[in-house]
């Protein structure tokens, strides 16, 4: 393997890029369309805001690792805080769980917003599989 293909494996795998291990497949938030979020954000002291809320799933397949970002906006929609968090365990196939985030605040947030940044769909026939 030439050094520049070594390169560019070397980076798919740090970016996340590479294949899936099989029995999943990683899908980028483009294709969370199966996943809907709802949340309420609170003030818990004067630096800090929780975000409490659920993810339902859609889909016929479990969701496995579900990593969420949460972002404080400003008056006129730039970010200003921010904050990443999990969904602990699986999401259940057209199920539903709950999750919580705790965002240290810039203090200027008029609004936020949470997406999903990274999940993985497992078929549950083929869970422990090794690639």
């Amino acid at each position: 393997m030439s050094r520049l293909a070594a390169g560019v494996a070397a980076g798919l795998v740090a970016l996340g890029l590479a294949a899936a291990p099989a029995g999943g497949q990683w899908m980028s938030p483009q294709s969370d369309k199966d996943l809907r979020l709802t949340w309420n954000s609170e003030r818990i002291g004067p630096s800090r805001v929780l975000i409490l809320g659920g993810i339902q799933n859609l889909s016929r397949l479990p969701a496995s690792r579900v990593f969420l970002r949460a972002e404080g906006l400003d008056g006129s929609g730039k970010v200003v805080s921010r904050a990443r968090g999990y969904v602990p365990g699986d999401v259940p196939a057209h199920g539903s769980s709950d999750f919580e985030i705790r965002l240290v605040a810039a203090g200027s947030e008029r609004q936020y917003r949470v997406v999903v940044e990274s999940f993985e769909f497992v078929d549950p026939t083929r869970r422990g599989e090794s690639p």
